[in-house]
């Protein structure tokens, strides 16, 4: 049986994003501009949420009403209308659910990468990826909500936030160089670039999870965690070596009964975690 999250949620859990509006108008011109001026009126709440947005490439709006907005809908809605009259984000209908979801424009990418800090890693991701994959990519920003709230939870605190994207783009062009290698080589080299992105090699490839989550616990130390999010288009030897890899897997409530019928392996499933 899936383990049951745990109903009692914390505050929203901020997005890393330290730098506030009044934060950035507050320095001198000459540390605030890296660019040229920026013809855009945004609130604080309209930043964190592109910040929201660009973080995780596309979001459901009914989740960004819940977890940003605490359920305030008229709010959410019309900062995401002001934000697509301004140019800085876009919406799409999926049918025939008619659920609705956002994405940045190039522009709105732009206004992230300006006012982001120096110093942060954070990669913020604009234009919507392919319509079969908007509920699972927009998913996990609800996956997100539970892994950090149970980081909160114990006291930690989160930094950074990474998706395969990522992952790929570093990985793939390593993986690429392996191939004119003697195949005891290519093993070696594939356990070393696993290692050095903190993952692991099984059956002689590098799952990539949907999601890790980067961040400091309670004693101040630096970890992470990487997330799956299961669907009901889950093979048995998939969701296998996603578990052998380490990840948390978890699934959503209504993805939970087509997962136990196709993988029909009692100890995989009670592994996941229901959303």
């Amino acid at each position: 049986m899936a383990r049951n999250r745990d109903d009692q949620r914390p505050a929203q859990p901020e997005i890393p994003f330290p730098t506030s509006l009044a934060e950035r108008t507050a320095r001198p011109e000459s540390e605030r501009e890296r660019g040229p001026r920026e013809p855009y009126e945004l609130r604080d709440s309209e930043l964190q949420t592109l910040a929201d947005i660009g973080t995780f490439r596309t979001l459901a709006i009914k989740d960004l009403a819940q977890f940003r907005y605490a359920g305030d809908n008229a709010k959410a809605n019309a900062e995401v209308r002001n934000l697509v009259q301004q140019g800085l984000l876009r919406v799409r209908k999926l049918h025939p659910s008619k659920a609705t979801f956002a994405a940045l424009t190039r522009d709105g990418q732009s206004v992230l990468s300006l006012r982001r800090p120096v110093a942060s890693r954070q990669v913020y991701y604009s234009q919507f990826v392919k319509p079969r994959e908007l509920r699972h990519d927009a998913a996990v920003y609800r996956l997100y909500q539970e892994v950090a709230g149970r980081i909160a939870r114990e006291g930690g605190r989160v930094s950074r936030i990474v998706l395969d994207f990522e992952l790929k783009k570093s990985i793939n062009p390593w993986l690429a160089k392996l191939k004119s290698l003697p195949e005891p080589q290519q093993e070696n080299q594939r356990q070393k670039i696993a290692a050095d992105h903190g993952l692991t090699v099984v059956d002689g490839k590098i799952p990539l999870p949907d999601l890790r989550v980067e961040y400091e616990n309670s004693e101040r130390e630096q970890t992470k965690v990487d997330v799956e999010l299961a669907t009901s288009d889950y093979h048995r030897n998939s969701l296998a070596a996603k578990a052998r890899a380490g990840f948390s897997i978890y699934a959503m409530k209504e993805d939970m009964g087509p997962l136990r019928r196709a993988i029909a392996d009692p100890e995989l499933t009670k592994e996941i975690y229901s959303l």
